[in-house]
């Protein structure tokens, strides 16, 4: 009873977070712009098709318009056995109550000290309040399946920085990123920081059967690609294929700055101070300086279209007219900041950056899915322990700041979408 009383606003914070999930799907809320589309003119039409043919429909999946590998749709069409489409989301959306499960047992491994120790049980709850999660829950979309070998795979990877990852747990490590690569193919950028990692710890024995792993799991991959005539034509490499273009990299970089920055407001409002004093020291100032200068000039004249780039891009298209001057400031500060706080400690865990900077820049539309609740995974599970605890992101008051933050992103989400943009509730096909 006692722990209950001293809980009591974090159980009826969880009560009130499942609640707007489950009416969420209710409603058949899309706070994601498009998750009915997906489902309706792609996702729903291969599993069909898979349960009736598979081999065709592997060899045929192109045609689809799907832009990941059918990963995720041949695991529903053998274990999601709903014949309805509205009954498929359901399932989807219990399903995905299992990420919870999954990112509360990896904090508990991590063993962060957490203020409170409640807090360890109520912060896996938030995802539940990301649009894009939420969306992808009741549409039974592709993106948070890749979640559940995800989060192990940033646990292990903060292991393996810090050189306390064994031989036989490498190699899981290996299997779980081969699986998130298969669900999701943004994240490959994760199979090269691993390489990169092993080569800078100096690990050859992990680092030689690290390739052979990755070799024999990708020979499914790159059979699938061989029929599909991936390897003579890249625009046949899913849906996707044909935006992949080089000079997408440059061109995205002030919109993956915006939001790399965008997720970091809160850690920048509960560390005020800290950031302050960092951001304006001569070092981070003549840094700062110098990227404002050379970013002005490559990116002064650049527009964006309406569909993708999150909130901050948006916000610069309906009130600023497009101008890119925000997008030019943000970038070059957090470019200034990230070289001022990297250090001999600490540098392993910033070389994924430009690693996510390459590997998300390929493309031409870059989608503010990709960082939320990614971010909250990176923060709690990728982190290392002295990260968490100096950032305070073992303080109470910061997973409440968390919380508001998802809250408010949602707000704006519903606005938009149902608001703004009048999709409409109770969409069915």
């Amino acid at each position: 009873m006692f722990k209950f009383e001293k809980n009591k606003l974090n159980f009826l914070l969880i009560l009130f977070i499942l609640s707007t999930y489950f009416l969420g799907f209710y409603v058949r809320e899309i706070s994601n712009g498009a998750g009915h589309i997906d489902l309706e003119l792609h996702i729903w039409i291969v599993i069909n098709d898979l349960r009736e043919d598979y081999y065709a429909t592997i060899i045929n999946y192109l045609s689809y318009g799907e832009a990941t590998f059918p990963f995720f749709h041949s695991f529903q069409s053998f274990f999601n056995p709903a014949e309805k489409n509205i009954l498929y989301c359901l399932n989807n959306t219990i399903f995905n109550l299992l990420i919870i499960f999954i990112f509360y047992k990896f904090l508990k491994l991590k063993k962060i000290e957490f203020e409170n120790n409640f807090i360890i049980k109520f912060l896996p709850f938030i995802i539940l309040l990301s649009p894009w999660f939420r969306s992808s829950s009741y549409w039974g979309m592709t993106e948070n399946f890749s979640f559940i070998f995800l989060i192990p795979s940033f646990y292990f990877l903060d292991l393996l920085i810090n050189r306390k990852l064994s031989f036989k747990k490498n190699l899981l490590l290996t299997v779980l990123i081969s699986l998130t690569l298969y669900a999701r193919q943004q994240f490959i950028f994760l199979a090269v920081f691993h390489i990169f990692i092993l080569l800078l710890n100096n690990n050859k024995k992990e680092l030689i059967f690290t390739m052979i792993i990755y070799s024999l799991l990708s020979l499914p991959g790159f059979y699938v690609l061989f029929n599909w005539g991936a390897f003579s034509n890249l625009s046949q490499i899913t849906a996707a294929g044909g935006s992949l273009d080089l000079k997408n990299i440059f061109l995205n970089i002030p919109k993956i700055s915006s939001l790399f920055f965008f997720y970091s407001i809160p850690l920048i409002l509960i560390n005020f101070l800290k950031f302050i004093k960092i951001f304006f020291s001569k070092k981070c100032i003549f840094i700062f300086i110098i990227i404002l200068i050379i970013k002005f000039l490559l990116f002064n004249d650049i527009t964006y279209a309406l569909k993708s780039g999150g909130y901050i891009v948006k916000f610069t298209q309906f009130f600023l007219y497009n101008d890119p001057l925000l997008l030019i400031l943000i970038s070059s500060a957090f470019f200034a900041f990230v070289i001022s706080v990297i250090n001999s400690s600490n540098y392993k865990y910033f070389l994924i950056l430009p690693l996510i900077y390459l590997n998300y820049g390929f493309v031409n539309s870059v989608y503010q899915e990709w960082f939320d609740p990614l971010y909250l995974f990176v923060y709690f599970i990728f982190f290392s322990k002295d990260h968490i605890q100096y950032l305070r992101l073992n303080k109470n008051i910061t997973i409440k700041l968390f919380f508001v933050w998802e809250v408010v992103v949602l707000i704006i989400a519903l606005v938009y979408y149902h608001g703004v943009k009048n999709i409409p509730l109770f969409y069915t096909f």
